[in-house]
């Protein structure tokens, strides 16, 4: 992964974190195991342009969803 890439993953990250009352390692692991890490290794351009706070909220709404499917 390119380190801009790298730095975009990571500002969402802290961004779930401050957002969500997450810890670091939860917010990495849902960051990681979602659409957005496959989307800034395959096309980070096109990602850099998605706001981060949207895609941390999507994350967030993801991880959600599945907790309740789980129910």
């Amino acid at each position: 992964m390119r380190k801009d890439a790298k730095q975009y993953m990571l500002s969402v990250v802290e961004t779930i974190i401050k957002k969500y009352n997450l810890s670091e390692i939860e917010s990495y692991r849902l960051v990681k195991y979602s659409f957005l890490y496959d989307s800034l290794v395959k096309f980070p351009d096109e990602t850099f342009h998605d706001d981060i706070e949207t895609n941390a909220d999507i994350i967030y709404g993801d991880y959600i969803s599945e907790n309740l499917l789980k129910m």
